[in-house]
C-alpha cells in the first residue's frame, strides 16, 4: 500500500468532515511513498516517532499535532533547535506523517467519543447526546464517581484525577465530552449533574469558578488520558483494513506523573 491510501480511506468514510477545512491530512513527507509499516499514537512527540522508526514503520497516523499547532502551519515554531532536530529526523527517516483528527473524534462506537464512554464503563444507553457529548446514568456521589474514574484511568497512566466542587454532591446524570472538547455550559445545558472535563478543555479561573458558583462538580482528567482508548481501537481499525502491513499502537496515556 502506499500512504494515500489510508488518506483515500478515511476520506471515504469520514461524510462528516469538511476536507476542505480539517487538520487531517498528511503533515509531513510524500503521500506516495510505500508503507512498510504503520505506528498510531495519540500524538507524534519525538520519543513516539523513535518507537516507531525502530518498529520499522514508516507511516506514521497522529491525532494532535507535530508541531505544537492545530493546523502544523507556523514556521516560528522551526527557530528552537529542538524542532529543527525533530524536522531532520523526519527527513533522514523518511518518515510520513498523518493526521487522523477530525474523522476519528466522532466515528461512531469506536471512535474517540464513543471509546471514552466503554473505556469509563459506560455501557448503557446515553441519557443524551450531541455533537461531541453523551450524557450517561450513574448512581452515587461525586466521590464515588471520582473514585471509579481513577481506577479506570490508572490503567492508562494516571493515578488520580482531579475534583472541583463537592465530593458528597448526589450524582445521576454525567457527562463526557470529546478529548479537549468539554465545554462546561453545553454539558450543563444536556441535563448534566456533573462533567467530566480535561485539562486542555477548560480554564481553572473561568470555568472552574462558573462551575463551583452554579454547584456543578467537575472531574478532570488529562486530555491524552480521555483519548488513549479511541486511539487504541484506531490503530486496530487500521490493522484491519489494512492487513498487508504490520500496525504498532504507540501507548501515550496520562502525559505527565503525579508526585
Amino acid at each position: 500500500m502506499k500512504a494515500v491510501d489510508l488518506h483515500n480511506h478515511m476520506q471515504a468514510i469520514g461524510k462528516w468532515v469538511d476536507w476542505e477545512h480539517t487538520c487531517d491530512g498528511f503533515k509531513f513527507g510524500s503521500p506516495e511513498v510505500e508503507v512498510t509499516g504503520i505506528a498510531v499514537a495519540w500524538q507524534s512527540t519525538f520519543p513516539a516517532l523513535c518507537i516507531a522508526h525502530e518498529a520499522g514503520c514508516n507511516l506514521f497516523v497522529t491525532h494532535e499535532p507535530t508541531f505544537y499547532t492545530h493546523m502544523d502551519d507556523s514556521v516560528d515554531v522551526f527557530k528552537h533547535e529542538h524542532v529543527r532536530r525533530k524536522r531532520t529526523f523526519l527527513e533522514e527517516t523518511g518518515m510520513v506523517i498523518y493526521r487522523c483528527h477530525d474523522v476519528w473524534d466522532v466515528m461512531p462506537e469506536i471512535g474517540i467519543v464513543d471509546s471514552w464512554a466503554k473505556g469509563l464503563g459506560f455501557d448503557a444507553e446515553p441519557l443524551a447526546t450531541r455533537k461531541y457529548y453523551a450524557v450517561y446514568p450513574f448512581e452515587g456521589t461525586c466521590g464515588d464517581l471520582a473514585t471509579h474514574i481513577r481506577d479506570r484511568v490508572s490503567a492508562i497512566g494516571q493515578t488520580a484525577v482531579q475534583v472541583v466542587g463537592d465530593l458528597n454532591q448526589s450524582v445521576h446524570r454525567v457527562a463526557i465530552g470529546t478529548g479537549a472538547i468539554t465545554e462546561i455550559a453545553v454539558m450543563a445545558d444536556m441535563g448534566a449533574d456533573v462533567v467530566i472535563a480535561t485539562d486542555d478543555g477548560l480554564s481553572y479561573w473561568a470555568y472552574g469558578s462558573w462551575a463551583l458558583d452554579k454547584g456543578l462538580p467537575l472531574i478532570v482528567v488529562n486530555h491524552a488520558t480521555a483519548e488513549e482508548w479511541g486511539i487504541a481501537n484506531l490503530a486496530k481499525y487500521i490493522g484491519q483494513h489494512f492487513a498487508t502491513v504490520p500496525v504498532k499502537h504507540v501507548p501515550m496515556g496520562c502525559m505527565y506523573k503525579l508526585v
